[in-house]
């Protein structure tokens, strides 16, 4: 993820098949990646990245849209959501720095879940199997690409099944919900939701 192709080049990327705005990069990874092969998780990874994705000084920057198409197993529940994104934060940031920061520790890592109020009413059940469970949740980590320090992400994820498929959408940014850049991760997700 995350120009793993070019940082991690065991994972060889393809084009993105994500939608988004023109200037924002992407890539198509399989799953599990290389850089985080423990992951229980199967199928692709379709990446897009906002254009300041890699500057720390602009607003867009480690903010980016992705969204996992999955083997229907293991079902995703809260506790595999979690447990998944984890390993996946924690093995992309070991595989970047590469030894180079010793004292950054990703069994550190912590990843904060709260599944959305609004979404009691709208949960999946027998008459709505395929409406998709809303998550909020705040990942504390170290940044590995750019700046190598400690960062917090805010994420929102939506994951639902479909024709024996599952599914894991993400908006990711360290900005603030209230940012202009989450309209933009809205609009990446809903036009994939209506495919």
């Amino acid at each position: 993820m995350l120009m793993a192709g070019g940082f991690l080049a065991a994972d060889e990327p393809s084009p993105p098949k994500l939608a988004a705005p023109t200037g924002w990069g992407g890539e198509t990874i399989a799953l599990p990646p290389g850089f985080a092969p423990e992951m229980k998780l199967k199928g692709s990874e379709h990446i897009r990245f906002a254009p300041g994705m890699m500057n720390p000084e602009s607003d867009t920057f480690f903010s980016y849209a992705f969204v996992f198409e999955l083997e229907p197993t293991p079902e995703l529940t809260e506790a595999v959501v979690k447990e998944e994104s984890l390993k996946y934060y924690r093995g992309l940031c070991k595989a970047v720095l590469n030894g180079k920061l010793p004292q950054v520790d990703p069994s550190k890592f912590t990843l904060e879940l709260q599944r959305a109020k609004s979404d009691a009413a709208i949960a999946p059940d027998d008459k709505n199997p395929d409406m998709p469970v809303v998550y909020t949740g705040t990942l504390e980590w170290v940044e590995p690409f750019a700046t190598k320090k400690p960062q917090t992400l805010n994420l929102d994820i939506q994951t639902w099944t479909r024709n024996d498929r599952s599914f894991v959408f993400a908006c990711v940014s360290p900005q603030a919900r209230d940012a202009v850049i989450w309209k933009q991760l809205h609009e990446i997700r809903d036009g994939y939701l209506k495919k």
